[in-house]
């Protein structure tokens, strides 16, 4: 089970499938782990590269159909067995919006 100390909320024009795709492609491009992917490509799991300031953020992307495209929930914690610090929510919710920033770049 995946415990979240943080939730962002974006919607997206695009269909689900055009976002699972542009999310494995960020993922490849930028060295992120992609952990896992549901059988109905409604849920990615995956952790953010390691870097000299951050040991990286497990996040799991939720992608629901919505009236204007892709409803997206994503969901964000430390790494598991990663050190914990006071900033981890501040820090980890700007590398969750740099991913996004490079989700949209995408579509």
């Amino acid at each position: 089970m995946f415990e979240s100390n943080g939730t962002i909320e974006k919607t997206y024009v695009t269909p689900p499938e055009a976002v699972g795709a542009a999310i494995a492609a960020v993922c490849q491009e930028q060295g992120h782990h992609l952990g896992s992917v549901s059988p109905d490509g409604s849920r990615y799991e995956l952790n953010t590269k390691r870097t000299a300031h951050s040991w990286g953020v497990a996040m799991a992307m939720t992608l629901s159909p919505g009236a204007s495209g892709t409803d997206v929930r994503v969901d964000y914690d430390n790494v598991p067995n990663s050190p914990k610090a006071l900033l981890d929510g501040r820090k980890n919710a700007k590398t969750v919006k740099k991913f996004l920033t490079e989700l949209d770049a995408k579509l």
